[in-house]
């Protein structure tokens, strides 16, 4: 097989791939807080209102390059009324049952450290009374009584890494992966403050699929082929 053939190959997995993954839900760029109250991680740090907004993706499916890598997994806390809980890579899991706000500024309630994971889908997800919001099936934020959390990405793991620039603009990937959980409670309360996570990547970055990046493969398809039809007609 040629190079160019080689290349062409590859170049349809990966959108074969992309294609598939971006089938599980709608990507959406958007912003937080959201509904009728504030974020109360957000407000505790930033100091809530316009100033507390975070720019970032609803439906976004994460999904590791560069691995195997080192991902540390940092609980910030909750503010739900649900007994609500996160799990991944094998063992990291928290669970949030007091009923009320556990935030303290930007001190992290609890962490673990996972070593050798594969690039790939990340595997770890939210789950409420309502339902659950798993990574490769988190659903767009279309409805008040859907589990589902945004992310946000960073490079650095400070707060001041955290997207507070409302510009309709913000990163698809980092070595910070930042998943603001909403559990579907409390009607129109939008805010996704029902637990906060905090994904750091040493020896890789985390991103998401972006409709973008399909259609960019999908034009490097097309002219490759261009360039090959024009080959065989010499």
């Amino acid at each position: 097989m040629t190079l160019l053939k080689k290349t062409v190959a590859a170049c349809a997995v990966a959108l074969a791939g992309l294609a598939a993954t971006s089938s599980h839900a709608a990507l959406t760029f958007g912003s937080i807080p959201g509904g009728s109250a504030n974020n109360e991680f957000l407000s505790t740090n930033f100091g809530g209102g316009a100033i507390g907004e975070v720019e970032g993706w609803y439906g976004g499916q994460l999904y590791l390059s560069g691995g195997p890598a080192q991902i540390t997994v940092d609980y910030f806390g909750a503010e739900a009324g649900f007994l609500n809980s996160f799990s991944g890579f094998g063992g990291c899991n928290y669970t949030h049952n007091t009923g009320n706000n556990t935030f303290t500024g930007s001190a992290v309630a609890t962490s673990c450290v996972v070593n050798n994971v594969a690039s790939g889908l990340l595997n770890f997800g939210f789950t409420s009374p309502l339902g659950s919001a798993i990574n490769g099936g988190n659903p767009d934020n279309v409805a008040d009584n859907t589990p589902n959390f945004f992310v946000t990405f960073a490079n650095i793991a400070g707060l001041t890494g955290l997207d507070n620039v409302i510009d309709t603009s913000t990163p698809g990937g980092g070595l910070v992966a930042w998943l603001f959980f909403d559990d579907g409670g409390a009607g129109d309360d939008d805010n996704h403050d029902d637990m906060v996570v905090r994904l750091s990547i040493t020896g890789g970055s985390v991103g998401i699929p972006e409709p973008g990046t399909v259609a960019l493969l999908g034009a490097a398809l097309l002219g490759m082929g261009a360039i090959r039809r024009r080959r065989l007609n010499k």
